[in-house]
């Protein structure tokens, strides 16, 4: 199977998974993803055309208070549609183990971003596969609590 075969089942799960995941996260405040060792959070962005609010799950990789999510869009040409909300309006929520936290989300530099890859890759080796799947650079950012 192609990289962008591949990259398109893996989208249309998590599209189609994706209302139900939140609520399970949500219902079980985050310990049905804990015996995978995922850390994962619950974005919640501002549509930027309709000003809805926009729940997805994310796997998140810790530095400190801050954490970090990958726009990976499971390799597929275009960045994820959070991505583009989270460039309109960077103050967001996330929920992180029953907590919700206003956050002010950061892209990395291209050189941030390729030091902290191989963090990325180490954590969960199934990203290593995104950048063979796609000409686009790939987005890392950072969620800084806003105080």
């Amino acid at each position: 199977m192609s990289e962008q075969t591949w990259a398109r089942i893996q989208h249309d799960l998590d599209a189609r998974f994706g209302r139900f995941g939140v609520w399970l996260y949500r219902a079980t405040r985050g310990r049905i993803v804990r015996p995978w060792g995922r850390r994962v959070l619950v974005l919640t962005t501002r549509g930027r055309r309709t000003g809805l609010a926009r729940s997805v799950l994310l796997q998140y990789f810790p530095d400190g208070t801050d954490r970090i999510v990958v726009a990976a869009n499971s390799g597929r040409p275009t960045h994820p549609a959070w991505y583009h909300n989270l460039t309109a309006t960077p103050e967001v929520t996330v929920e992180v183990d029953g907590h919700t936290l206003t956050v002010r989300a950061v892209e990395l530099t291209d050189v941030e971003a390729k030091q902290w890859w191989p963090q990325v890759v180490a954590i969960a080796p199934s990203y290593a596969k995104i950048p063979e799947r796609t000409t686009r650079a790939i987005p890392l950012i950072r969620f800084v609590p806003v105080v």
